[in-house]
Parts: structure tokens; C-alpha cells; sequence
């Protein structure tokens, strides 16, 4: 993604090959255009992460594109504390007006470098009508989409010993120590779990690893929540009727 922005600075004008390519499937009403979303489609197509960068198809304006990332929980507020925790090849959008409000977005680029102290190196286009390198803080920064990129092979080690930021200054913890305390919650909850069922009086179909795995993986509560199969409450319900069904007055 970031080799196709970088063919592409210096680039002036318009149109030019981006906003003729975008024309090419739209409309020629995009010619002229702002041209700065068009630009994260062009660079998406050509790298061949047009799936990962654009979760809801080509994008030329960034409201929608913002919006595709939310729903498919993958945004994160633009807060200096989570522009700090930006990836090179992010989807940055930019709000003039300095709010985290995705219907007030007014232009895009691709995170280059994380400088740190709530900055980022991008890439942009449309940026004086050119595409251009800048550099953005988290004032202007209204949020950021994570493309679900493959990611590259690593190894176990380094995954293990990977500083993890913990939100509270200090940012010191391995990965080793967190996923420590992770397996001691994963182990709470089958408790819990195995509680509830032994109370019910009726083993409950409930996929204890997969929610585990879906905090790890940062998905959504609602995704969490589909690990939990949705007849539950007619389990729970079937129990206690049985159970009024046998008892003595």
C-alpha cells in the first residue's frame, strides 16, 4: 500500500491518472473532483489490498469510507493516545474542524511513520492539488481505519516479548505478562460459566474460547456477543420450567 502511495508523489493537478481511473467505473463528474479518497482507492487496487482498505468497495468520499471502517469495527477516535498507537498503512482522516466526528471528516491520507507525541508521517493526495508527504496531529485527526491487512510472519519470541501499551503511561509490560493475566480471565469466566449452568440445573451451549479469542482479537462487543449462541435464554427458561414443573406444592 505505502510502495503505490509513494509512485505516486509529486503528483499534481487534476485530472490525472488516479481521478481518470476512479471516472473510468463512476462517472466523469469525477475528473475534477476532490481527489484525495480516490487517491487510498487507486493505491488499494493497485497494491492489492482493495479488500483490506476498502471494507465497503472504491471510495471517493471519506464520510462514507470512515463510516465502512466503524461497521466493520475497525476505527479507532483520533485521540493522541490512539494516534500513538497508529500502524504505517492506516487510513488517517482529517477533521479541520478538530472534532472526532466521522460526518464532519474533511480529507484522508495513509500513516507512513508514527512520530510519536500524537503524530504521523502520512501520505496524502488532494493536499494543494498534489500528492504530498505531512505531517498531522491528533487535533486534526478525527480517527483512523485499520485495514485488515495479512500480516507478515513473526516470530513466537517476538510476539512474546512485545512491549504492550497499557494506557496508563507506563507501557512497560511484555506481552508474556499480559497474556498471563488473559489466561487467568479466560479461566474466570469458564468458572462463572460452570456456575451459571450448575445453578440452571442445564449444561449451557456457550463457546467460552471463542469470546476469549474475541477480546484478544479486539472485535466488537456485538462480534463477541455472535460467539454466544442465541438460545440461551430459551435453555435457561426450559430449565427453571422444568424445574417449577417438578416441584411439590
Amino acid at each position: 500500500m505505502l510502495a503505490e502511495a509513494v509512485k505516486s508523489l509529486g503528483m499534481t493537478g487534476r485530472p490525472n491518472k488516479i481521478t481518470k481511473e476512479y471516472a473510468s467505473r463512476h462517472g466523469d463528474e469525477f475528473l475534477r473532483a476532490s481527489w484525495c479518497d480516490m487517491a487510498i482507492t487507486y493505491w488499494a487496487r493497485h497494491s492489492g489490498n482493495a479488500s483490506a482498505v476498502l471494507p465497503g468497495g472504491d471510495r471517493a468520499y471519506t464520510v462514507w469510507h470512515a463510516t465502512d471502517f466503524k461497521q466493520a469495527g475497525r476505527w479507532y477516535e483520533g485521540t493522541a493516545a490512539s494516534v500513538n498507537r497508529c500502524k504505517p498503512g492506516d487510513i488517517v482522516f482529517f477533521d479541520w474542524g478538530a472534532t472526532n466526528a466521522i460526518g464532519a471528516i474533511d480529507h484522508v491520507g495513509v500513516v507512513e511513520k508514527v512520530l510519536g507525541g500524537g503524530r504521523v508521517q502520512t501520505i496524502e493526495a488532494n493536499t494543494g492539488d498534489a500528492v504530498k508527504r505531512r505531517v498531522r496531529a491528533a487535533s486534526m485527526i478525527a480517527g483512523y481505519g485499520r485495514p485488515a491487512y495479512e500480516e507478515d510472519d513473526v516470530s513466537a519470541k517476538d510476539v512474546w516479548d512485545e512491549p504492550i501499551d497499557t494506557g496508563d503511561g507506563k507501557a512497560t509490560w511484555k506481552a508474556r505478562t499480559v497474556l498471563g493475566h488473559l489466561e487467568k480471565e479466560q479461566d474466570a469466566i469458564k468458572a462463572m460459566v460452570a456456575q451459571i449452568a450448575a445453578k440452571v440445573g442445564a449444561p449451557l451451549d456457550v463457546d467460552e474460547d471463542a469470546i476469549v479469542r474475541g477480546v484478544l482479537a479486539g472485535l466488537t462487543p456485538e462480534r463477541i456477543a455472535a460467539a454466544i449462541p442465541a438460545n440461551i435464554g430459551e435453555q435457561v427458561a426450559a430449565a427453571l420450567a422444568a424445574r417449577l414443573a417438578g416441584r411439590k406444592e
